[in-house]
């Protein structure tokens, strides 16, 4: 088997510019301003898979319609942006910020109607809306301090929708974790603060990560128990323990637990094997050669990092 640091040798010679920038910044901890990182990071930019969905861009900063941000997934606007993020595109780039833009002009009527009316759910939608804003640099606008306001508000009342027939939504949580976790420890207020405690009392505490036995009806979907990517409005294991990781909540004895089944999850090669349920219905999100595994990789070197 391969050691983690053959592990980062083979990610950093992917044919991804994406996978190659992540090895050097979250594996081996390059800083933003290092030479090979500025690299990597304009090659994101200029070379596949990004450049391809860049050119799909209209000028008015939507991807396929102006009339739906949603639909058709995963290809409208709100599901592209998120893809870009986790590629790595850099939230200052022109095509960013004008999606972004789009966005937020498109749900600030949507959004204050939900505030206003006190509705609850969609807590994924403005997670994942959250998350890709503050890429983008925006955590002081208006909009998504909004957003902020109602993420906290769906963490605590456990992210409860009607599409899971109005039981406590783990993926809507998760997603809103996500959100609120791109927002840098020093600028979290109390309120937020108290929402991520909250949220991830519910994650680790109150339910079991590695039995995902969340709320739900008929039984547990099989999606949690395989390392996917992309992921859009859902959650799995892996998703989840990057979320902690992110919240610098992986000490927790739960979050160990996943750890140990992630680990468990390695293949002789070194390599973890991925999936990709959206595949056919999302942009390309590998260059040549490379695989989902690769990406799979990646996300479990970084919580074991």
């Amino acid at each position: 088997m391969q050691s983690r640091e053959e592990l980062i040798k083979t990610l950093q010679q992917a044919d991804t510019p994406s996978i190659r920038l992540f090895a050097l910044t979250r594996l081996k901890g390059f800083p933003e301003d290092h030479p090979q990182v500025a690299q990597e990071q304009s090659q994101v930019a200029t070379q596949e898979p990004v450049i391809s969905i860049l050119n799909e861009q209209h000028p008015d900063g939507y991807w396929m319609w102006d009339h739906s941000h949603y639909t058709p997934k995963f290809k409208a606007t709100h599901w592209t942006m998120q893809l870009l993020m986790e590629l790595g595109l850099s939230g200052l780039h022109p095509a960013m910020q004008a999606g972004a833009l789009y966005m937020r002009s498109r749900m600030q009527k949507s959004l204050l109607e939900q505030i206003r009316d006190n509705e609850a759910g969609f807590a994924c939608f403005w997670g994942n809306f959250t998350k890709y804003q503050i890429h983008c640099g925006l955590v002081a606008d208006a909009t998504v301090q909004k957003t902020i306001s109602l993420l906290v508000r769906e963490i605590e009342n456990d992210a409860r929708c009607d599409w899971n027939y109005k039981l406590p939504c783990a993926w809507g949580l998760i997603r809103a974790m996500w959100g609120l976790a791109a927002i840098s420890a020093e600028k979290r207020t109390p309120q937020v603060q108290h929402a991520i405690q909250h949220g991830l009392e519910f994650i680790l505490e109150r339910y079991s990560l590695v039995k995902a036995d969340y709320p739900y009806r008929q039984k547990i979907h099989k999606s949690w128990f395989s390392l996917n990517f992309p992921l859009f409005y859902n959650t799995d294991i892996l998703f989840t323990l990057r979320v902690l990781h992110e919240l610098n909540a992986l000490e927790h004895p739960s979050a160990k637990q996943a750890l140990d089944w992630l680990g468990g999850k390695q293949r002789k090669s070194g390599l973890w094997r991925g999936a990709s349920p959206n595949r056919r219905r999302t942009w390309a999100f590998t260059a040549g050669q490379d695989t989902v595994d690769h990406w799979a990789t990646l996300h479990a070197l970084t919580v074991f990092n």
